[in-house]
């Protein structure tokens, strides 16, 4: 019985195994050296303002905020609310340090006594730095747009939920 080596196969078949090592190899050294995490900054914040309309002096509003990468969900949420009618939904992206927030106003949460069915955009904008969110609330019922500093409250390890 005679076996005949290929070495064209041989060559052809080593110098493909080869070229996908490297390609993989340096696949993943990019991926080490390039690509990063954004940073994790979901949690519950405390917004202050710096000089709030009378409308809103004696609320307390929190900013609920879940991440997935670089998409933010968020409850803007007033506190101790007597109303069913007491968070606002909000979206956006978080392109470190900026992030944009957007949403449908609800007229009792904020500055409105028109509760006409009429849509209110609410946009939040600022920058994360620090586990602090310094930044603006704008919506059409405020006649210029609200600083504010929302800070991440603190969780107690019981609090905290296992994923």
């Amino acid at each position: 019985m005679r076996h005949n080596f290929n070495w064209i196969s041989f060559v052809f078949y080593a110098a493909t195994i080869a070229s996908v090592l490297i390609l993989f190899k340096g696949v993943t050294t990019y991926g080490e050296t390039q690509l990063k995490a954004p940073v994790s900054i979901g949690g519950d914040y405390s917004i202050e303002f710096d000089t709030p309309p009378n409308c809103l002096k004696n609320k307390d509003l929190t900013l609920k905020i879940e991440q997935s990468g670089i998409y933010i969900f968020a409850n803007l949420v007033l506190e101790k609310s007597p109303d069913n009618l007491n968070k606002i939904a909000l979206s956006g992206k978080f392109k470190e340090p900026k992030m944009i927030l957007s949403g449908i106003s609800n007229p009792l949460l904020f500055c409105s006594s028109d509760l006409s069915q009429t849509s209110n955009p609410l946009t939040l904008t600022g920058e994360f730095k620090n586990k602090l969110f310094k930044g603006q609330i704008q919506d059409k019922t405020l006649s210029n747009p609200i600083n504010f500093t929302a800070k991440l409250n603190p969780v107690s390890k019981s609090e905290k939920q296992a994923h």
